[in-house]
């Protein structure tokens, strides 16, 4: 695995940043076609890519149904938050009486049992939609057929976990798994920017982009997202197949002005001394401007188009 130090990226920042973006999307896609050429040579029917809040799942799931469908598949990309609960009242709670969203029990779990064995058995099944401005299943459904040249990517922060992909042949299914896997250091080795303040400052810009949530609601939230992933998600990164790295080096210059506006928003609230970290961390990188972002590159689902 590639090392990263705030030199050698704030150096590529500086000298050259549309082509260290572009470097920076064209290893991250010849990681995914590798990922697509498994699945091809194995001859997989379905797809599971799993990993953690603001990973980058479905810019992959996309990238990867366009390399399958360039290789002459059909891919078909269904996510497993249309299987949430029909009513909240069936919901787990957390310990502070709040809905435990992050709960694989919070999917319908023989509901995705049964049309799973229905598409390997008979390549076809009835699959619900999820309505999230209700936040109730819809009365809309998907009919979904496989048949001999279709894949199957079902994407989810629970892919990889036994009570979903476990109980299906090894014969018909692959398991992925993405997340940021790659710290950035300074020049005496020490962490300047961890894995998850990565992902944190993706999901900080996309929420209040796409989603319209206040910086310090994702601060509040973040806690119970990461307690989560330990107790959801990390226990099963083993089960993968194949595990992507989903870091751009250039991102922390891409996404630095954004971010950076956003937690001064959070000067007086419980969250400040944090959010002061996070900026004296992105002051640290040279700053790369939004145009340099092509359309194709993952840290749009992140930032938006150029």
């Amino acid at each position: 695995m590639t090392k990263y130090t705030v030199e050698t990226i704030n150096f590529a920042a500086r000298h050259d940043p549309e082509g260290f973006v572009r470097q920076s999307s064209k290893n991250y896609f010849n990681a995914v076609e590798k990922a697509a050429q498994f699945i091809l040579d194995s001859n997989k029917k379905i797809a599971m890519l799993a990993g953690p809040s603001s990973s980058g799942k479905t810019t992959t799931a996309g990238l990867i149904s366009g390399f399958l469908e360039k290789k002459g598949k059909v891919a078909k990309t269904i996510s497993l938050d249309d299987f949430y609960l029909e009513s909240l009242d069936l919901y787990p709670l957390n310990s502070d009486g709040s809905y435990d969203f992050e709960s694989i029990y919070s999917l319908d779990l023989p509901l995705i049992s049964k049309c799973f064995e229905e598409l390997i058995e008979n390549g076809e099944s009835i699959l619900p939609v999820f309505d999230f401005t209700t936040h109730s299943r819809s009365k809309d459904v998907k009919h979904l057929k496989l048949d001999g040249d279709t894949v199957l990517i079902v994407e989810g922060i629970h892919g990889l976990n036994p009570l979903i992909s476990g109980g299906h042949d090894d014969e018909f299914v692959a398991r992925l798994y993405v997340s940021v896997s790659s710290r950035v250091y300074d020049d005496d080795n020490v962490t300047v920017l961890s894995k998850r303040n990565m992902r944190f400052l993706r999901r900080l810009v996309r929420d209040s982009k796409f989603r319209a949530t206040p910086a310090a609601e994702t601060f509040a939230n973040w806690g119970s997202v990461m307690a989560g992933e330990e107790k959801y998600i990390f226990p099963f990164r083993s089960n993968a197949d194949i595990k992507l790295d989903s870091f751009h080096p250039c991102e922390p210059g891409l996404i630095a002005a954004e971010a950076l506006t956003l937690l001064e928003t959070v000067e007086g609230t419980e969250f400040e001394n944090e959010a002061r970290e996070y900026r004296d961390t992105l002051d640290r990188f040279e700053r790369i401007e939004r145009s340099a972002l092509i359309e194709e590159s993952l840290l749009c689902e992140f930032l938006g188009k150029p």
